[in-house]
């Protein structure tokens, strides 16, 4: 009796398993038949199992060969730790060279209106920077501090290599094209610029590519404009004209930058205050920078 219910079961569920179905989509509004589908059960089971092992596969191989693997299997904990504590440290030294350049810019303006002495500079900026990296560190984990270390001395490096590059290398642009030297630069006597003088409205360029992260007036310098280049290279502009860019705009090299302005009086030429700075200290611009051209 019960192998009969069984048979019976069975040759039903294959009957409705293979029995035609007809699928119709029909417009009620025109009355007629816009689509129709005939399908068996047991072909719409296979193609739904079909699409369910694609589906898996597929996820499978996502996961397993792509980024995605990281935030769904962690069974090398201890690699994604260390991963996250290198990220961590590395976020850390740029959130320290930003805090530097910072204060470096602040200085720069001191300096600029006269509030520190320039050769101060540099020593201002070291010494709040290794406050801030004092503080830090008293707060670092040992496992947080060999990564640091290790993220810190590559920055070094490639700080070494800019300012070797800086000495030698570069090639800097005249800003001023035909303008005469009146007043050259001497350190000893505190004298950090390059006058160069030239006619009114002659316009000034950048000495090299960078961003512009100063421009003001001062009552001893005029109108400032400052530069900030790779290479860990500073250019300063001092008593220009007319500037028609903004903090923040990026410069190419040779792109004008301002104009000169006027002169003491009617009979003299305007005089621009150009400066040079590497890794933080004022250095010759004839040094660097052929004038004549």
């Amino acid at each position: 009796m019960s192998r009969k219910k069984t048979s019976g079961f069975t040759s039903r569920l294959k009957k409705r398993l293979t029995n035609h179905l007809k699928f119709i989509l029909f417009d009620e509004a025109m009355f007629h038949e816009v689509f129709s589908l005939r399908l068996r059960p047991l072909n719409l089971v296979i193609l739904l199992a079909v699409s369910a092992i694609f589906l898996i596969g597929g996820t499978i191989l996502l996961i397993r060969y792509t980024p995605l693997k990281t935030y769904v299997i962690t069974d090398d904990v201890p690699a994604l730790r260390r991963q996250t504590a290198l990220l961590l440290s590395e976020v850390d030294v740029l959130e320290k060279k930003l805090n530097d350049n910072e204060v470096y810019i602040d200085a720069l303006r001191q300096a600029i209106s006269g509030e520190i002495p320039a050769e101060k500079v540099k020593d201002s900026v070291y010494v709040d920077s290794m406050s801030k990296n004092a503080r830090r560190h008293l707060k670092a984990s040992a496992e947080d501090s060999v990564f640091r270390a290790s993220v810190e001395k590559r920055q070094m490096e490639s700080l070494q290599a800019a300012g070797a590059s800086s000495r030698g290398i570069l090639s800097l642009s005249s800003p001023i094209r035909g303008a005469v030297i009146s007043a050259a630069y001497n350190k000893s006597e505190d004298h950090l610029w390059t006058g160069l003088s030239a006619k009114p409205n002659t316009p000034i360029f950048a000495v090299y590519s960078g961003t512009i992260i100063y421009k003001d007036w001062t009552p001893s310098s005029g109108n400032v404009l400052i530069i900030e280049h790779n290479e860990n290279l500073t250019s300063i502009y001092k008593n220009v004209g007319l500037v028609p860019k903004q903090v923040g705009d990026r410069v190419s090299q040779g792109e004008l930058i301002a104009t000169t302005g006027l002169g003491a009086n009617a009979s003299s030429d305007p005089v621009v205050h150009f400066e040079l700075w590497i890794n933080g200290r004022s250095v010759d611009p004839e040094d660097y920078i052929n004038f004549g051209m």
